[in-house]
């Protein structure tokens, strides 16, 4: 679960370093679900186009998260979280 506090919190940091535009914006849609075992599902979407989705579980996450870039591009991480580490990739598009 140690993976998986920390990937909320990069997501909370990319979120709150946003332009003060953002600061007003609301989710639009939003889901939790965990299992007895531990796995969990979680995603969300926001007024100002931040998207963030992962699931795993105590032994890894696999996740992506979308934030809005420059002049229109939008900017999708993908990511898996593991006791190697934070596994980040990142790709822009127009």
């Amino acid at each position: 679960m140690r993976s998986y506090s920390f990937v909320l919190l990069l997501v909370f940091v990319a979120i709150v370093t946003a332009n003060e535009k953002d600061a007003q914006a609301e989710l639009t849609s939003s889901y939790r679900e965990i299992d007895a075992q531990g796995h969990f599902n979680y995603g969300y979407e926001a007024t100002n186009g931040v998207e963030a989705k992962a699931q795993g579980d105590v032994n890894g996450i696999q996740g992506e998260y979308f934030l809005p870039g420059e002049n229109g591009e939008k900017i999708r991480v993908t990511y898996t979280a593991d006791s190697t580490g934070f596994h980040p990739n990142v790709e822009t598009s127009s």
